[in-house]
């Protein structure tokens, strides 16, 4: 008898189990969808969908339930069956404001968290009001503003910068972006900083960080990279001017270039990445010797003295001159003396 009826027990309690997880697979999901929520909705619920596009720059317009006569601008109020659910398309993915300001789309949210980050966003199971702050706030479209910004780049003389950087890091509170494309291009509408720059594969190439700020309108600016001009002159040791040396240059970035001196002696090495370099000379078998060390950030033209020549061509110019006097004086005298020689006496 005990043993039947505790089979019997046995068997209710496990039905009341069955039956009371039953019940919190179907009613769970509800509380966690709607943990927002707190006004409930018997016959209509409210749903309201907003923006953060100012309605002065831009309208946002949205499709409900995937059917193109349902098109709405937010911000909008939907009025939504009981225990209904539904969909909200986002139409416009980027708008362009007056204000020369573009807005491009983010994700939707609620209660600041993010609710999904595609255009379609599908509601809650519409059990409760979605409008204001005491039931979990409005659905929002998220859209990130942005500016163009402009960057040019000089050396530290201020004369334009050719080439330019091959990268450069862009820096705000919220983001670090690297980019290579410096004119017309689009970043969020904040305060941002370059903070390096890569320029002939030295980095960091900056003299300084330079801010620019996006927060309300476009910006150009101009940075200011560690780039010197430099130049080598080769002489002889009259200080002459040697035509035809080999100069070779290794710069801050390990790099090396080999030149050739003109007419005048001299290499033009343009802007150079950094200050320091080294110059290695070599003309007719003479050598430089060790790489000879240089700064373009203190000297701008660097002289490097070979060992050659010994004889100057100014005295054997002046011997010629001087020869072409004597030989003009000469002729004049002669012709002189011929001038005044008296005519011979007649002859009888």
């Amino acid at each position: 008898m005990l043993k039947r009826w505790w089979a019997y027990l046995l068997k209710k309690t496990a039905y009341t189990s069955l039956l009371v997880l039953a019940l919190s697979i179907m009613l769970v999901p509800l509380f966690l969808v709607n943990v927002h929520a707190t006004s409930g909705c018997i016959t209509a619920c409210q749903l309201r969908a907003d923006t953060t596009v100012p309605t002065a720059d831009g309208t946002v317009y949205v499709e409900l339930d995937n059917n193109t006569g349902l098109v709405y601008p937010l911000p909008h109020t939907f009025s939504f069956a009981n225990n209904s659910q539904h969909t909200l398309t986002v139409l416009n993915q980027t708008l362009s404001a007056s204000s020369g300001a573009r807005y491009v789309w983010n994700e939707w949210t609620h209660s600041s968290l993010q609710w999904t980050p595609t255009l379609m966003m599908r509601t809650p199971i519409m059990l409760f009001n979605y409008t204001g702050s005491s039931d979990g706030g409005p659905f929002t479209a998220k859209f990130d503003k942005q500016f163009q910004y402009t960057l040019t780049f000089k050396d530290v003389a201020g004369q334009p910068l050719t080439p330019a950087p091959t990268s450069v890091v862009l820096s705000s509170s919220a983001s670090t972006v690297t980019t290579s494309a410096y004119s017309g291009q689009w970043l969020s509408a904040t305060s941002w900083t370059v903070t390096s720059a890569t320029w002939e594969g030295y980095s960091p190439a900056l003299v300084s960080s330079v801010p620019f700020d996006l927060s309300s309108a476009s910006a150009s600016v101009a940075v200011a990279v560690s780039a010197y001009s430099a130049s080598v002159k080769v002489v002889d040791k009259l200080n002459n001017a040697i035509q035809g040396a080999s100069v070779t240059i290794t710069f801050a970035n390990a790099t090396s270039r080999t030149f050739t001196t003109n007419s005048q002696g001299l290499v033009q090495l343009g802007d150079i990445p950094s200050g320091p370099y080294s110059v290695h000379v070599t003309y007719q078998g003479q050598d430089s010797g060790a790489p000879i060390g240089e700064d373009a950030s203190v000297a701008s033209v660097s002289t490097v003295t070979l060992n050659v020549g010994g004889t100057s061509s100014a005295p054997v110019i002046s011997a010629i001159v001087l020869l072409t006097i004597f030989g003009v004086a000469f002729f004049l005298i002669l012709l002189a003396i011929k001038v005044r020689r008296p005519p011979p006496p007649p002859k009888i």
